[in-house]
């Protein structure tokens, strides 16, 4: 999928459901994104995807099994899915790891109250994690969970194993999504927190400001607050911008000596959101994006510099381009391995489906994959996998 241009529409037209769709964003901009929001991209690995059908995963050449290879039970890669879901977004607002837990770990109820208490007395973070909920999940729930229950349906189409595990994962959340909507219904008044959110927004605070963005209906004002957003540092905002920017809406730069480059946003985002280098090694390699020229080889370390803290997107899509005398083709297909696993674990996709099960399991058995690319992606895994998960807001 190409999170790029998917996060473009939900800016330019205001579809929030693909912001939700994409995270991580919520997982892909992981996921992203957020983010890192990413599913699998395209790479030699998912060209193989439906070699070998989907079965449980088991490490092949690997030198050990580790977590990598092992499929973890429902509830954790559940838990995983919602704590990264929201991990992306809630952390950059000022949320607590411990504030995290409460909310994913039955004690929802309890932390929004608290929140509620501390914005009336003015308190940044706990306004801008009540307009996140206020403005985006409360939103956009119902209609998730009632996707959710379509793909329960498709669920046939998964051997029985991977069939009993995926109806897990999905009623947990199902169960999860429950609880949220009842603290919405009762706890959440939207019109409270907007308020607060504005109050703080005319001050200048960046992560209100972009906050607004997420209810804004209007393209043009939705792009002035995310340059005021931007200029004020807020990565999410930056990055957003930058996205407007390369997918061709010349308006969102802004006019005369005020124009904001890409680049810019893009390189000020990058040591917070690994999603923001990945787009700018995207941006150097093909050079379609205003301003940015092409440069492989910055290309080339970028995609490496986000995949290992997070976000192999720009490496699984520029990787199958380049020369063996660029990149080994089995570094390609050990991210792909590694992708698909955090997929797998919870991690790195905005919500788990049939098809990306699908592509999960075949990537991970596919025949081709080269024992040197496993012995890569095991490697790859003990270096930066305790780093990757915990950008992400899984448990490592």
């Amino acid at each position: 999928m190409n999170g790029r241009r998917a996060r473009v529409i939900k800016i330019a037209i205001g579809a929030l459901t693909l912001l939700v769709l994409l995270i991580g964003a919520w997982a892909t901009l992981r996921q992203h994104a957020h983010p890192k929001a990413s599913g699998l991209a395209s790479s030699s690995a998912r060209d193989q995807v439906w070699e070998d059908g989907a079965k449980s995963v088991a490490p092949r050449s690997a030198a050990k099994v580790s977590s990598l290879w092992v499929r973890p039970s429902a509830e954790v890669a559940s838990r995983n899915h919602r704590r990264s879901g929201f991990a992306w977004i809630l952390r950059a607002l000022g949320a607590t790891e411990s504030q995290l837990d409460r909310l994913i770990g039955g004690d929802a109820v309890a932390l929004v109250k608290e929140l509620k208490e501390n914005a009336q007395g003015g308190d940044a973070p706990s306004i801008q994690m009540l307009g996140q909920l206020a403005f985006v999940n409360c939103r956009l729930g119902r209609s998730l969970s009632a996707y959710k229950l379509r793909q329960l349906t498709e669920a046939h189409l998964l051997p029985a194993d991977d069939r009993d595990w995926f109806t897990s994962t999905l009623n947990d959340d199902l169960a999860f999504d429950k609880e949220l909507h009842s603290v919405c219904d009762q706890l959440i008044d939207t019109n409270e927190v907007n308020y607060w959110v504005k109050t703080h927004a005319a001050q200048g605070d960046g992560a209100s400001l972009w906050l607004l963005t997420e209810s804004s209906t209007d393209a043009v004002d939705r792009a002035q607050r995310l340059r005021e957003a931007a200029a004020a540092g807020f990565a999410p905002a930056q990055f957003d911008l930058a996205l407007l920017i390369n997918g061709g809406d010349e308006g969102a730069a802004g006019t005369g000596a005020d124009k904001i480059q890409s680049l810019d946003l893009l390189n000020q985002a990058a040591g917070i959101l690994p999603a923001s280098k990945a787009e700018l090694a995207v941006c150097e390699y093909f050079g379609e994006c205003p301003g940015i020229a092409i440069d492989i080889e910055a290309a080339i370390v970028n995609a490496r510099e986000a995949a290992q803290a997070g976000d192999a997107n720009a490496l699984l899509r520029i990787g199958p381009h380049l020369p063996p005398g660029q990149m080994d083709p089995n570094e390609v297909a050990a991210w792909g391995l590694i992708d698909a696993s955090l997929n797998q674990q919870g991690c790195g996709v905005a919500l788990l489906t049939v098809r990306q099960m699908q592509n999960i399991t075949g990537t991970l058995n596919a025949k081709t994959i080269t024992p040197e690319a496993r012995a890569l992606a095991e490697q790859y895994w003990q270096d930066y996998g305790a780093q990757i998960m915990g950008n992400l807001g899984c448990n490592p």
